[in-house]
């Protein structure tokens, strides 16, 4: 007898990612996902989350578009930040990155938002 897992559904996290970088004092700018494309062109400190989710393996993942397909922010999100790069889409200039604990995303987040002009998209 073949039994299938049940099915989950991915989580958005954005919420709590605005209530981390809220606490930690750390500035950002919420914006619509048409916007994204434009302003993550501004200059080459603009950075977007587009996504911040725990997908259905229960692993936390982000996804952020830059101004250019920088070898750069792969290497920051990977090497430095200790995350697993997933997808990498050079057409959408964007990297997907994944963790297997909150903490790790959201210090991630914060770091992002620190070292850039971060925004991030609001899908609500």
């Amino acid at each position: 007898m073949i039994i299938f897992r049940p099915k989950t559904k991915v989580i958005n996290l954005i919420g709590d990612a605005l209530k981390h970088l809220d606490k930690e004092d750390v500035s950002y700018k919420l914006i619509t996902p048409k916007e994204a494309d434009s302003v993550s062109r501004l200059n080459s400190k603009a950075l977007v989350l587009m996504e911040f989710i725990q997908n259905e393996s229960g692993y936390y993942q982000i996804t952020v578009k830059d101004k250019e397909f920088y070898s750069y922010t792969q290497k920051l999100l990977g090497d430095l930040c200790s995350m697993r790069i997933i997808d990498t889409n050079k057409k959408d200039r964007t990297v997907t990155a994944e963790t297997d604990h909150l903490g790790i995303a959201l210090d991630v987040i914060t770091v992002l938002g620190t070292k850039y002009n971060l925004s991030i998209v609001n899908t609500k």
